[in-house]
């Protein structure tokens, strides 16, 4: 044993484990000044998504540079219980651990992995130094994150290797290839030089460890710590259904949506730490990439961090838990004494931390959400500040008082007299709901089904469809209301809860269960929202309640005939996409066309672009960066098709603005695929 040295290895170890201690605590009682949140429940689901996510970095190895982050997460995990017999042979070399210090398949085993990620790191510096991919920022906590696990690495490879060199007979790293790599460049070493190398080089790995373990709750790389822990709190709502509901009739609320930082829940603020800055929400982010100042990476990250440390600091160290109007005794005193401090706490999250502009840049397409790999939720921070300003400030764009204004009178967006709803089916034969008391499915047409031109098509597509394979189905006519997707999103929930409840009254009134719809957005409005006021049904999207009647036989498609080939590109919207994970369906539809060829976009599936229409931009100017539809119908003209395929109404009339302004003609047709399986019945 060396005395002198295990004290003074003691003495920075304390000194470590008391700097991580207080700066770890600090940001516990930072994130805890959030708003209350249950996410405890269900600890068995939860426990899964935790394995698969974090041992299993289900989430990480979606990227082609996920499988680096893999072993280089696995890699780390050896490489710091290696340590432990590193640490204590240094202190006590006359002793070793069982199994630790003597298994020679335990360090061929980890050393294959530290190799691995060696060569990662190395790869990741030339990725985000030399590539430059705009998603990955350059900074000095990137390079020293990478310095010191270079540094561990090698310092271990180095001292490790002197000591074979002093014991080549020791048989626990017989067959450790770094070991013996530098144990021959080594071996011409004298054996006092050799001593020194090892006694110096185990300070430096100490001193570089204990380093590392201070700057971790100190960076970006806390985490390292929260992503596992965020990864368990992971919300088990469905995407479409994650929106916190408001209680609107509790007096006790005084503020509706978020307008402090402390306003957000603790696991909204804890999203911030757990954030590793992999830019793949940016990377996908159509409001990014289209120039606009939304930048979901820096949102997160920065934005909203620097403002909880800067301003949960300042609460902290005057003992307060809020800056609402309950604390305005206490806010006034610190602005008598503490003037730097007062403005600190005074400053507004949404003007001067977040700009209005970033706020009502959000789709809602979800794909920040479905790419991140610690569980991060942007929308709903987004959602709840657009709360605020809609329901508390009245300020919001001025094409939405137009649009909330056409919803509250006629119940629809465009404004139409809602005696006009079912106009597109006059001379169909379809029955209204009040009608009959036998249908099995009620057809949601939804506003845009009802009342836009182009989409009414497809509501007759529909119907047609329905018709020929003996649906028993029912309209619910000039009843039918719009489901407020857009006016949740919006940030008007006022709105929205008085419609969810007329809607679901009306709906349970008529007894309804099944529920067929042309619009994802009412799709996953009725599915996974309005449980929230007591409405259950069976909600099934078009294209896949049409593609099961193929499947069951019970609509039979009409071939015969000649037919012209016809080249499809497919677009998945968000709401059938991402938000359902429906991406089946429409594709098989396309395909029981006679003599279609389906390709591909480059961003599909999950990694789908969105049409720009979601989170009420459908109804407002885009006057920032380039238009988000133009930049969708470009990504599929370049495919050079011949009809561009979707499944939502508002996909459509986006796309084909997009085309229209990009090819200055309608020489490429979006289309729905009811529209062409309609023609075959």
């Amino acid at each position: 044993m060396r005395p002198i040295w295990l004290i003074i290895f003691l003495i920075m170890t304390g000194i470590a484990v008391a700097g991580f201690t207080k700066a770890l605590r600090k940001r516990i009682e930072i994130v805890s000044l959030g708003a209350k949140e249950d996410r405890s429940d269900n600890p068995g689901k939860r426990f899964l998504n935790f394995l698969a996510n974090v041992p299993g970095q289900k989430k990480m190895i979606n990227e082609p540079y996920g499988i680096v982050h893999f072993f280089i997460f696995w890699g780390f995990i050896f490489i710091v219980i290696a340590d432990i017999p590193f640490l204590f042979e240094g202190l006590f070399p006359d002793y070793s651990i069982p199994f630790l210090s003597t298994n020679p398949f335990f360090y061929l085993f980890k050393d294959i992995l530290a190799i691995l990620v060696f060569i990662g790191l190395i790869v990741g510096l030339i990725r985000r130094w030399i590539i430059k991919p705009p998603h990955l920022y350059r900074t000095r906590e990137a390079a020293l994150v990478v310095i010191f696990i270079m540094a561990l690495i090698i310092t271990e490879w180095l001292v490790t290797g002197a000591k074979l060199v002093l014991e080549p007979g020791r048989t626990s790293y017989a067959l450790d290839p770094a070991y013996n790599a530098v144990a021959g460049l080594l071996s011409g070493m004298t054996l006092s030089g050799l001593t020194t190398l090892i006694d110096v080089l185990w300070w430096l790995h100490v001193v570089v460890l204990l380093v590392f373990v201070v700057y971790i709750p100190n960076s970006k790389h806390m985490h390292l710590l929260v992503a596992p822990f965020n990864s368990y709190w992971a919300s088990l709502k469905p995407i479409g259904g994650q929106i916190n509901p408001i209680n609107l009739e509790d007096e006790e609320i005084t503020e509706l949506g978020v307008s402090r930082i402390e306003g957000f829940t603790w696991k909204q603020l804890a999203d911030s730490f757990a954030c590793g800055e992999c830019g793949r929400c940016m990377a996908n982010c159509p409001a990014s990439l289209s120039g606009k100042p939304l930048n979901p990476k820096e949102l997160i990250s920065r934005t909203l961090k620097n403002h909880l440390l800067e301003k949960g600091s300042v609460m902290l160290a005057h003992g307060l838990k809020s800056t609402g109007e309950e604390n305005e005794e206490a806010m006034a005193k610190i602005a008598e004494t503490n003037p730097e401090a007062a403005e600190i706490l005074n400053k507004n999250l949404i003007g001067d931390v977040v700009s209005e502009d970033v706020i009502w840049s959000c789709t809602t397409c979800m794909s920040c959400q479905v790419q991140c790999p610690v569980s991060n939720e942007h929308v709903n921070k987004i959602i709840d500040m657009r709360r605020y300003l809609v329901m508390m400030e009245s300020k919001f764009p001025p094409e939405l008082q137009t649009t909330f204004r056409n919803v509250e009178n006629n119940y629809n967006p465009w404004g139409v007299s809602f005696s006009e709803r079912a106009n597109w089916a006059a001379d169909l034969d379809i029955q209204w709901i009040s009608e009959t008391q036998d249908a099995e499915y009620l057809f949601w047409v939804g506003c845009a089904g009802s009342f836009d031109a182009r989409a009414q098509k497809v509501s007759a597509a529909v119907a047609k469809i329905l018709k020929a394979a003996g649906v028993n189905f029912a309209i619910l006519g000039t009843e039918e209301k719009c489901c407020g997707d857009f006016v949740r999103r919006a940030g008007n929930e006022f709105m929205y809860q008085a419609m969810g409840a007329e809607n679901v009254e009306l709906l349970n009134s008529y007894k309804v269960k099944k529920i067929i719809t042309a619009c994802p957005h009412c799709l996953n409005t009725l599915k996974n929202e309005y449980p929230e006021f007591g409405g259950h049904y069976e909600v099934i999207h078009h294209t896949q309640f049409i593609q099961n009647l193929v499947k069951e036989g019970r609509l039979v498609l009409n071939k015969e005939g000649q037919y012209q080939p016809q080249r499809i590109v497919y677009h998945d919207s968000c709401y059938l996409g991402r938000y359902q994970q429906e991406f089946k369906a429409p594709r098989e539809l396309f395909n029981m066309i006679p003599r279609v060829e389906l390709i591909e976009m480059d961003r599909n599936h999950n990694k789908s672009f969105c049409c720009g229409a979601g989170g009420a931009r459908m109804w407002l100017e885009e006057n920032l960066g380039e238009r988000i539809n133009n930049l969708r119908a470009k990504q599929a003209l370049d495919k050079n098709p011949q009809i561009i395929g979707a499944n939502c109404p508002f996909c459509i009339t986006m796309l084909e603005d997009g085309v229209k302004e990009l090819e200055n003609s309608e020489s490429v047709r979006v289309i729905d695929p009811a529209e062409l399986i309609a023609k075959l019945v």
